[in-house]
């Protein structure tokens, strides 16, 4: 360690640093007294040693498995935790020796090519390529990293979504064969087109029947987004005539508990009632083709199930063609006092003919 005092070619006076490490030189001003130079000469050089350890401070640039801790630790609260979890699992695991700053989008490329051989569906891929973006941008935002540049990340190509959902024929005998508690809750599923979550922890503070003109049900659901579910005659009617004892949930299971698990009750109700291929969240489904094919529009189904985008519920459009037809079948007259027939007045034909 060397620092010493000198006169400058203009006049000023001041103390230096100078040191080498691995023939490299470091000289610098480092202040007006011995002891400020001492002081600074033992920060350079902590960091010229720690650069080379890859040591540095990790704020400038920390690393991906270091910073994902981080990042779960402030999404426990969030709806999607689970999902971010099992995300920020295999990006550890594939990136577990780089800093946010050296990942490029070559590195993601491999990523992506070694979760599709490890036969990941294309929309798992992009779930945890959109944590992994979402990385970056919390990183920045709560200074943790600084002046880092986050790689180019292209999503997959998905398949249309899954429309899976239940005739009417099939929804009522599928309640048919559920128990009380459970008949309740898949009745709203198909009422409402409400997540399974959000129908367990629905409280009564938030179900609005005699407090406003149109009854509705006050909901919070993924990215804590508040929407506002109307409710139809049919679940007016169920709301009320349920008993509000206890604590404030709407649902229960045995015992006036709250509702957490049914697994094994459903499965065994979908196979009495001869349903294949059916999850609870094609509940949700069943809910937004039969809204649709009653009649219902894409904008109203998109605020209804607190989908971000349309593009979300256009994978239901299809469904809802009868209606269209009936539509456009309201124009039949409209234009016209008389209806033409072009098989009795071929005039207009006579006429192509003259004019060829």
């Amino acid at each position: 360690m060397s620092v010493y005092f000198e006169e400058r070619k203009d006049g000023s006076k001041a103390w230096f640093y100078d040191f080498s490490h691995n023939g490299v030189r470091y000289r610098k001003v480092a202040g007006r007294t011995r002891t400020e130079a001492e002081r600074v000469q033992a920060k350079v050089r902590t960091q010229v040693f720690n650069e080379e350890y890859q040591l540095t401070n990790q704020k400038r640039d920390p690393y991906l498995a270091a910073f994902a801790d981080t990042y779960l630790l402030h999404r426990q609260h969030m709806s999607s935790v689970k999902r971010d979890k099992l995300s920020v699992k295999h990006l550890k695991s594939f990136f577990k020796k780089q800093t946010l700053g050296s990942i490029t989008g070559n590195d993601v490329r491999l990523y992506i090519n070694q979760r599709l051989a490890e036969k990941s569906k294309p929309a798992t891929i992009n779930r945890e390529l959109a944590c992994l973006k979402h990385m970056y941008t919390c990183a920045l935002d709560w200074e943790e990293a600084k002046n880092i540049k986050r790689p180019t990340i292209k999503t997959l190509p998905e398949p249309p979504g899954r429309t899976r959902y239940l005739s009417e024929a099939e929804a009522a005998a599928l309640l048919e064969n559920l128990p009380l508690f459970l008949r309740l809750i898949v009745f709203t599923a198909l009422n409402t087109g409400l997540r399974r979550s959000e129908i367990l922890t629905l409280l009564w503070s938030k179900v609005h029947i005699d407090d406003a003109i149109n009854p509705f049900l006050d909901i919070v659901g993924k990215g804590r987004k508040q929407r506002f579910v109307p409710l139809n005659q049919d679940m007016v009617n169920l709301l009320t005539s349920m008993d509000r004892t206890g604590d404030d949930f709407v649902f229960h299971g045995l015992h006036n508990r709250p509702l957490k698990y049914f697994k094994e009750i459903w499965q065994r109700a979908l196979k009495k009632s001869e349903i294949t291929d059916f999850r609870f969240h094609d509940l949700r489904h069943t809910f937004a083709s039969h809204f649709l094919m009653k009649g219902g529009d894409l904008l109203s189904l998109k605020e209804i199930l607190g989908h971000s985008s349309l593009k979300m519920v256009e994978r239901y459009a299809h469904l809802a063609s009868g209606y269209k037809l009936q539509q456009v079948n309201r124009l039949d007259g409209t234009f016209s006092i008389r209806q033409p027939n072009a098989s009795k007045e071929n005039g207009g034909a006579e006429v192509l003919k003259k004019a060829n």
